[in-house]
């Protein structure tokens, strides 16, 4: 057992020099990593040189005490393995040999600290900059080495294939060689495998082999890039057979799977500003040739790395963004993933603010005048709320309405919809009758509470000798500041409730939502997450379930122990409760290396991503609570959708990938119900049903339903139903 934890605590560094490999590509896919490292030793001595350079690098970086993420993600290590192979490429075997490998090692590994730090500054990849740098220092300098003999086993590759692999490998080759394939499909596969300085179609295959597995999205743009550069050589005149001799295309596939569906969503924009940026990558990779030329240096991947960065950079100063051409923020090392990922977020969370602001008042309360209203909500003031309480028959007031007392929301409580400071108070102004109106202290009592930098709340119109703090005084979320009054412009009691970006009374509106409310209508109860009330909506807050904010809570460094019984199976399950360093929580199983992300805000428990595989009892958690209101309502029904990379099946996310930057035909629905509840005042028990639907348009493909029954104890039982492996999914400890 201590043996098997010792491999399993060190596994990251075999992770990371695997990574070191596939990173050039911004990957950190296994098989690919697995195809790149092969290709590599279709030269022998290359293949060990490269790997020998990712294993010291990667050594030393856990030496150092490095992060073990960017260790495991080789991010440390790329630029290494990109200036270790061609020294075995070049150079004889020998000890020489082998010294320049430690110290190129040394120096690259230094550069690349250097380098990441430096433009982590300006929020920029370092991309191989320090494989540039180390190699043409490198290239300089063994020139001087008498006892480093050049190497001419890239000269005779049958001579080399028969040692490696004998007349069956040679034939194999040949056989490769002869293939019909049009020369310019040769250049762009070589040009693949030229990346990791191995000039031969079986290289290259195996590169676009492993592509097309990492990513469909990167796989088309390598073609949209080379493919695109090749016809720019024919129109402006060069001559083709530079891409031919030289294989430097590789610039414009790096360049292309970078901009196109890397650091930028993969998208219609992405695409064209990839064909755009194809000749400043053809200038520099001609003028460059003959500045480096003069001192016999390649230029190796300078294009790309000069275009990339220039291109972000000037992204970064853009004062209007679209989501047309949007950078990726969270990076999950696939353009699918990052793709889905937001697509998602968008659909789901994409109002979603750092704020979490409830509405100002208890019970249901109704939008007399919303943003843009056809009374005083225009212009600059646009972004505003006007809210009413009203009867049974729909009206604001009871008997003639002649009366303060006669309107129902009258002397009601106003809350803090948000923690923060009193900045200001304004109180005093005596009510206005009902018709009559204060135009000349437009405001009436006011209470203005600062949240943030630039993040105000103001509550108007509220009663005189009603105002219960003062300025500068700090209130809680849900603390009573006064009573709904009439003072001010205000024909009738009503609370007037505004974000603004300055503290002053009169200052301009903010576009801002509220967190999570409820709004009433004929047909059933709408759920709401940031978003804006509309008017002529009656809305509240979310009346929170004790049973439900306990049964949620899930504490840092707790341990879950249950069961999934199944007619296949009974697996028993372990998992912990985990905190980032970013705050971020999860739920970690680690005997399967599976994490659940999750977010609690105290009114709403939501995943916000899965990693690792479906045959586990935490995908299935994942799936079933996906998001639950802390509430029981059981007219509410909570719909939303589940990025298709975590459920959708492998072969039909294949086919979607090819089109995801254009067009997303696949979706998952989520929709969840409160169906039972013992006692509505002191429950010990509940049951909630939720449903996960797989779809191509508006075709179902296939449909899971979870049953979850909530205990006082917290242990969660769930029965799981439909498509894949239906059974029973019971918590025993926790």
């Amino acid at each position: 057992m201590k043996l098997e934890q010792k491999i399993r605590k060190y596994s990251y560094l075999v992770r990371g020099v695997m990574n070191a490999y596939s990173q050039v590509f911004f990957s950190d896919n296994g098989w690919f990593a697995a195809l790149l490292i092969l290709a590599t030793f279709l030269v022998p001595a290359s293949g060990l040189a490269g790997l020998a350079g990712a294993s010291l690098s990667i050594l030393l970086a856990h030496w150092l005490g490095y992060d073990r993420v960017l260790i495991s993600k080789g991010i440390l290590s790329y630029n290494v393995v990109l200036v270790t192979l061609p020294l075995g490429l070049y150079f004889n075997p020998g000890f020489t040999l082998l010294l320049t490998v430690v110290f190129a090692t040394l120096l690259t590994f230094f550069l690349t600290i250097a380098f990441r730090g430096w433009m982590l500054r300006f929020r920029l990849p370092f991309l191989s900059w320090p494989f540039l740098i180390g190699l043409w220092v490198v290239m300089l300098a063994v020139r001087q080495f008498s006892s480093l003999e050049l190497s001419d086993a890239s000269i005779f590759d049958w001579n080399r294939m028969f040692q490696f692999g004998g007349i069956g490998l040679v034939r194999g080759y040949q056989w490769l060689n002869n293939l019909p394939i049009p020369q310019v499909l040769q250049t762009y596969i070589i040009s693949l495998g030229a990346v990791f300085f191995q000039y031969s179609l079986p290289a290259g295959l195996l590169v676009a082999v492993g592509l097309l597995i990492y990513s469909r999205i990167a796989f088309l743009l390598s073609l949209v890039g080379f493919f695109s550069a090749y016809i720019f050589y024919q129109l402006i005149g060069l001559d083709l057979n530079h891409l031919n001799y030289t294989y430097i295309g590789f610039n414009f596939i790096l360049m292309s799977i970078a901009v196109g569906g890397f650091y930028l969503l993969p998208s219609w924009a992405s695409f064209g500003w990839t064909l755009l940026l194809v000749p400043l990558v053809t200038f520099l990779s001609v003028s460059m040739e003959q500045l480096f030329g003069q001192f016999q240096l390649s230029v190796y991947a300078l294009p790309f790395n000069m275009v990339v960065p220039l291109f972000l950079y000037v992204l970064q100063f853009r004062q209007r963004k679209s989501n047309a051409l949007q950078e990726v923020v969270i990076q999950h090392n696939s353009p699918e993933k990052n793709l889905y990922a937001v697509a998602n977020y968008r659909k789901r969370l994409g109002k979603q603010t750092p704020f979490l602001f409830s509405l100002p008042f208890l019970g249901k309360w109704i939008v007399s005048q919303g943003h843009s209203g056809k009374y005083t909500h225009q212009g600059e003031w646009r972004h505003a709320w006007d809210f009413e309480k009203t009867g049974a028959d729909h009206k604001t007031y009871r008997d003639q309405g002649f009366k303060l007392p006669d309107y129902y929301c009258y002397g009601k409580p106003v809350f803090a919809a948000a923690s923060g400071y009193v900045d200001s108070v304004i109180d005093g102004i005596p009510d206005n009758t009902p018709g009559d109106a204060n135009t000349f202290q437009n405001w009436g009592n006011t209470v203005i509470l600062r949240h943030a930098e630039a993040l105000y709340s103001k509550y108007a119109h509220l009663q005189p000798g009603s105002v219960k703090v003062v300025a500068g005084q700090y209130v809680v979320s849900g603390q009573e500041l006064g009573r709904v009054g009439s003072s001010g412009r205000s024909p009738e009691p009503h609370l007037h409730f505004q974000f603004q970006q300055t503290p002053y009374v009169d200052s301009k509106t903010l576009e801002y939502p509220f967190g999570h409310y409820l709004q009433y209508h004929d047909n059933g109860i709408t759920f709401h997450s940031f978003d804006y009330p509309l008017e002529q909506e009656t809305v509240s807050n979310l009346e929170l379930n004790n049973l439900m904010t306990r049964s949620y809570h899930f504490i840092p460094g707790q341990r879950i122990k249950g069961v999934f019984i199944s007619d296949q199976q009974k697996s028993r399950f372990e998992w912990e409760v985990q905190t980032d360093i970013f705050n971020n929580s999860c739920l970690f199983d680690p005997e399967r290396d599976a994490k659940a992300w999750f977010v609690n805000d105290g009114q709403v428990f939501y995943m916000t991503h899965y990693d690792g595989k479906k045959d586990n009892p935490l995908y299935l958690f994942y799936l079933a609570q996906f998001q639950v209101p802390l509430i029981f309502e059981s007219k509410v029904v909570i719909q939303d959708q589940i990025p298709v990379n975590v459920t959708a099946g492998k072969w039909i996310r294949w086919w979607q990938d090819w089109l995801a930057p254009f067009y997303l035909f696949l979706q998952t629905r989520f929709e969840l119900r409160f169906t039972e509840i013992d006692d509505d005042l002191d429950p010990e028990w509940l049951n909630i049903r939720s449903k996960v639907t797989c779809q191509i348009g508006n075709d179902r493909m296939s449909e899971r339903e979870f049953m979850t029954h909530v205990p006082d104890n917290g242990l969660f039982k769930i029965k799981i139903r439909g498509k894949g492996t239906p059974g029973e999914l019971v918590w025993l400890e926790r």
